[in-house]
């Protein structure tokens, strides 16, 4: 659950006893709010902020990240969902109780806040003003680029999202040979339906790409540390900085996945995957023009791109009833399609 701390400051919560028990959930207390408009009943209307996730003993209270629990000063109940939904009366909004803290679910005791207001005024009316207002954000202040950018990593490195694996969630390793997928619509009474799915051709000749260049690269600094330059220094230093580019970027846009909490999914390598792309061209002219000398070879390269291209267009027309969700496919056309074990393809046996 998620609450604001803009509320009015004129606006309570009354306390949870003496009051009757809650309607939805009898077991626990009922907590309403009120204004205060001359309420005749006791003031127990303290409630106690306790941050049960901060890892030092500090009075820090962040938004977002901080999880908070109200607890009643007089009665040390905690404030908590009871996961039941309000009738009619109450717009089917979610019940909201207090409870001892022995009895209740540690999960629906922590609250968070998105957003913290402070008014500046000293008087009432005006500070309630301000808190009612939209938030004052800096615009001008300037930041760099570069700041940016390892904020951005740092939060992606530090930040857990999710705590829960999902039915489709994968690890990095199983991106490579594209070991997963990811259903995303199906009809409701036929077959069609629409995946998250690779070429197996192009993603193949990505991963032979990124091998053969480490191949090469061995080759080449084995044979120039014993003195022989199989390329001009032009061509070697074109040759590094496509390993710059390209596998560097790879590297950059997959390694740290191995570092994240968060659950993954395959299209977390999508980035990564268009440098092994952009690899692949490269490296084959590379070999048309500095490892093929004869006409023989150089042709018998091009008959062999053609044959690849090819492959990558019928598989894509293959797997188009799972990329697009048409036409709509028999379940044994389906199963056919399923070209490894692992791959989750929905289907409808009639």
């Amino acid at each position: 659950p998620s609450s604001s701390s803009s509320s009015s400051t004129s606006s309570s919560l009354l306390p949870p006893l003496p009051l009757p028990p809650a309607p939805m959930s009898p077991h626990a207390q009922e907590v309403s709010g009120y204004i205060d408009f001359n309420v005749s009943m006791p003031t127990q209307n303290l409630w106690r902020v306790d941050i049960s996730n901060r890892e030092a003993d500090s009075d820090s209270w962040k938004t977002i990240l901080s999880e908070v629990r109200l607890v009643h000063v007089n009665t040390s109940a905690v404030l908590r969902l009871s996961g039941v939904s309000l009738p009619e009366w109450g717009f089917r909004q979610l019940e909201v109780v207090a409870d001892k803290l022995f009895k209740a679910q540690s999960s629906s005791l922590d609250w968070t806040v998105e957003e913290h207001r402070y008014g500046t005024s000293q008087e009432q009316k005006e500070r309630e003003a301000e808190l009612h207002s939209p938030t004052h954000i800096d615009v001008d202040r300037k930041i760099s680029f570069w700041a940016k950018f390892i904020e951005l990593q740092w939060k992606m490195l530090t930040v857990k999202q999710e705590d829960s694996e999902h039915k489709y969630s994968s690890s990095p390793i199983e991106w490579i040979t594209m070991e997963t997928n990811i259903a995303y619509w199906l009809h409701s009474s036929s077959n069609a339906q629409i995946h998250l799915i690779g070429n197996p051709v192009s993603w193949g000749v990505a991963n032979l790409s990124l091998l053969a260049y480490q191949l090469l690269a061995a080759i080449y600094l084995l044979r120039r540390r014993r003195g022989f330059k199989d390329l001009p220094d032009g061509v070697w230093t074109q040759f590094v900085c496509l390993g710059c580019v390209c596998v560097g970027g790879w590297l950059v846009n997959f390694v740290p996945f191995f570092l994240m909490e968060k659950t993954l999914f395959l299209y977390h390598y999508l980035p990564a995957l268009c440098y092994l792309y952009l690899l692949s061209p490269a490296l084959l002219e590379h070999a048309h023009t500095h490892l093929l000398s004869s006409a023989t070879h150089r042709r018998a390269l091009c008959v062999c791109v053609s044959a690849v291209l090819l492959s990558v267009f019928f598989s894509y027309r293959t797997f188009c009833p799972l990329t697009y969700g048409s036409p709509e496919l028999s379940a044994n056309q389906l199963q056919g399609l399923k070209w490894r074990g692992s791959w989750d393809i929905l289907y409808r046996r009639r």
